[in-house]
């Protein structure tokens, strides 16, 4: 008898099913994709604020080393720009703010270019990049009260005023702060045009307001930036304390200062002393011995804020005298040089700026 034979039937899958299982592959593939790339972009993002923060720091060092801020470049080479050589000299003008940053200034080659391989923007209040040593503090000190003690000026205070300030998002973007506590003023500000290469929002105008970084990150709203905030407070922290943060007072009309109210004898009076924050300065006639009258640093330090423009701060004088003070006060902040002006430039009116173009010195 011959074995039985056993016969396999082989069942393939159908059409409708290898359908279902190439939907599935694909949905699983598209998901991962999707995935990979959310977690590319949030590396770079990472990196991108881990960069920002390097190169604030880098400010900061810069500025205790040389008393002073770098210049923007402004012709691509990576060196800040001035006119002339001396250090005392405007920048040289940046016809669009924001213009690069000066990275080999900053000894930072590392971080030459964003994540997305194109230059950082960076943009500095004009004075604080022709001060020294010897007055940087004061200035910060005075920048930092400037919206305190002045208020909200007449006109547009950003760039018409040679000042760098943010703005949040309920501030309309027309180059001003316009009301207490929507904006403030900067020493500097750095920023990336993030993954679309443009600066956008508030940052792609030339008026030298910029977004806050507190603002939320929107991407519909163009507000994909990644920024860094450079404040008068935090260099101030980093970099001054009470012993180089200094006005030098001398006395007019035979009149002589004490650093306490104690005797105040005229022949033991000074003409002249370096008035250290938070200390008050007494003084007298000069004929007669006690002391008359005082002065706080804060009310000294109130004084005319050269390239701070007067025409939209009020701010007053205190060589015409203050308080009955008849002291001169020699704050030795360097005036604008010939040959140079502010970095501001007119509102192009643009949706967007590109970064990474060729730019003619």
């Amino acid at each position: 008898m011959s074995p039985k034979k056993t016969v396999l039937c082989q069942k393939g899958f159908s059409l409708i099913e290898l359908s279902i299982v190439l939907v599935v592959m694909g949905l699983l593939m598209t998901a991962g994709v999707g995935l990979m790339r959310s977690t590319m972009k949030t590396s770079k993002m990472a990196k991108e604020k881990a960069n920002i923060q390097i190169i604030k720091n880098s400010l900061i060092s810069y500025a205790f080393s040389h008393g002073r801020l770098p210049c923007p470049d402004i012709d691509g080479d990576g060196s800040g720009d001035r006119v002339g050589n001396n250090p005392g000299n405007n920048c040289s003008p940046c016809a669009e703010p924001p213009c690069d940053l000066p990275f080999i200034d900053l000894n930072i080659s590392s971080v030459s270019k964003d994540t997305w391989s194109l230059p950082y923007g960076y943009d500095v209040t004009d004075i604080l990049t022709r001060t020294d040593s010897n007055n940087l503090c004061l200035t910060l000190y005075q920048l930092s009260k400037l919206y305190i003690w002045h208020g909200r000026p007449a006109n547009a205070a950003c760039g018409t005023s040679d000042l760098v300030c943010v703005t949040n998002t309920t501030d309309a973007d027309n180059g001003s702060i316009d009301t207490a506590g929507q904006g403030y003023y900067l020493a500097a500000y750095v920023l990336s045009g993030g993954e679309d290469h443009v600066f956008g929002g508030k940052n792609s105008n030339d008026d030298r307001e910029y977004e806050m970084s507190s603002n939320p990150y929107n991407v519909d709203a163009n507000r994909d930036d990644l920024v860094g905030e450079l404040s008068f407070g935090e260099m101030m922290a980093k970099i001054c304390n009470d012993k180089n943060t200094t006005i030098n007072v001398i006395m007019d009309s035979g009149m002589v200062w004490y650093s306490d109210n104690t005797d105040c004898l005229v022949d033991d009076g000074l003409d002249r002393a370096t008035v250290v924050l938070g200390q008050t300065v007494y003084y007298n006639d000069g004929n007669n011995d006690g002391c008359t009258e005082s002065i706080a640093f804060e009310d000294l330090a109130k004084c005319d804020i050269d390239d701070i423009d007067d025409a939209f701060f009020d701010i007053p004088n205190c060589k015409t005298g203050t308080k009955n003070f008849d002291g001169i006060v020699s704050m030795s902040i360097p005036s604008p040089s010939p040959g140079g002006g502010g970095g501001a430039g007119g509102n192009n009116g643009n949706n967007g700026k590109k970064k990474g173009q060729t730019k003619q010195k």
